[in-house]
This record gives structure tokens, sequence and C-alpha cells, in this order.
């Protein structure tokens, strides 16, 4: 698949569907205490990944709206914000949505939430906070599409993100296309489930809709 064809399954497919595909493939991992500000956003693309640290040299510090610059439109924005305070509000998820990002997930805190809740780029935290992060709570070009630590999982620089309200998915590039494929054949079998169940269908037909669950080779 091209990188636009799985975009385009994963804006019209159920976090559910995935998350089975990526349990029976073995494959990809699961964020922990990451949720979206708006509950009724969803989060796909492919991860530009950012270590934030207290940066000790000012000439060093690569701020938030650079780290928003140097993506492309589509992707998305994965910060690891070792700060109990703030490290993004209104303005930067402004410019991110101009930008064209599918949104920002951050292993830290945001503040301006009423506000970014009514925009349409996503943006998934651990929660709010109002007082700021450290003014030296920054970035630095060596720390910027490595390997970084986002809900308890490792992200690397390519991954491809999946969210909405349930959580968060992240599955390697190397795999994206197997765990599609079969998610894809989950879906169906969600559809004919649900039209069994709205028939009142017995248990045995139940059963008998769910054995016929196709599976990729």
């Amino acid at each position: 698949m091209t990188h636009e064809e799985r975009l385009e399954i994963l804006s019209n497919i159920e976090t559910g569907c995935v998350t089975d595909a990526m349990a029976y493939l073995n494959t990809g991992k699961w964020m922990s205490g990451i949720y979206p500000t708006n509950s009724e956003t969803k989060i796909f693309g492919r991860a530009v990944t950012v270590q934030f640290e207290a940066v000790e040299n000012p000439e060093a510090i690569i701020d938030q709206f650079q780290l928003v610059d140097m993506c492309k439109p589509a992707d998305v924005l994965v910060w690891s914000v070792p700060s109990e305070g703030n490290i993004i509000g209104e303005n930067i998820m402004h410019f991110a949505e101009n930008k064209g990002l599918n949104g920002i997930i951050i292993d830290g805190y945001t503040r301006d939430v009423n506000i970014i809740a009514g925009m349409p780029i996503p943006e998934f935290t651990k929660g709010k906070a109002i007082a700021p992060a450290p003014r030296n709570m920054r970035s630095r070009k060596e720390l910027i599409n490595i390997p970084v630590e986002c809900g308890g999982i490792t992200v690397q620089p390519g991954d491809y993100i999946f969210g909405d309200n349930d959580g968060v998915l992240v599955v390697p590039e190397k795999d994206i296309d197997r765990v599609l494929a079969q998610a894809l054949l989950n879906m169906d079998a969600e559809k004919k489930v649900e039209t069994v169940l709205n028939a009142h269908c017995s248990l045995e037909e139940l059963k008998a809709v769910i054995r016929s669950k196709k599976t990729i080779e």
C-alpha cells in the first residue's frame, strides 16, 4: 500500500478492528494513560518523534513552533516531555492545524483545553496543567526522530499512530499493511455480527457468524 492508501483506511476504520488485528498478528503496542482533549476526535498518521529535556545551551533550543514547522502534512508529532507542567497550548495547536498535521500526542500536559477541544486537529495528552513547564524544557536537533517513550511504550520514528477516545495504538511501519489487511477483514466480520444481533439471533447463530470470520495468511 502507499502511505496515502494507509491513511485512507485509517480514516474510515474503527480502532477496535485494528487492535484486534494487532493482537492476532502479535505486533504493535498500546499506549497507557494518553487520551484526547476532545473525546470525539480520532488521530492517525506516521510518527515524527521528539524528546524534550532541560536544554542548558539556549542557542541549541528548538521550540515547539519549529518542531511543527519541520513536519509534513498528515504527520503526527509524538512528544516525550519529562515535566508536570504544560508544554503546549492553543497557539501551537493552531499552527499545527495550519500546517496540515494530523495531530499531536504528548507524554506530558496541556493548557487551553476548552479551546483546543473545539479545534478539528486532535491533541492527545496525559491531561491538563495550568503551571508551565520550565522555559528550558525544550528539544534539540539531536533529539528529533529518535526512539521516545510515550504512554509507557517506545515509539519509533515512522511508526503508524492510530487512536481515539479508547486509547492510542502504535504499529511498526514494516507491519502496517498486514495489520490493515486484517483490520479490514475484522470490520467486515463486525458488520455481519451486528446484522445478526439486530435480527435477534440465537447464540448458535451468533457463534456461526463469529466462526466465519476470515483471517489473512
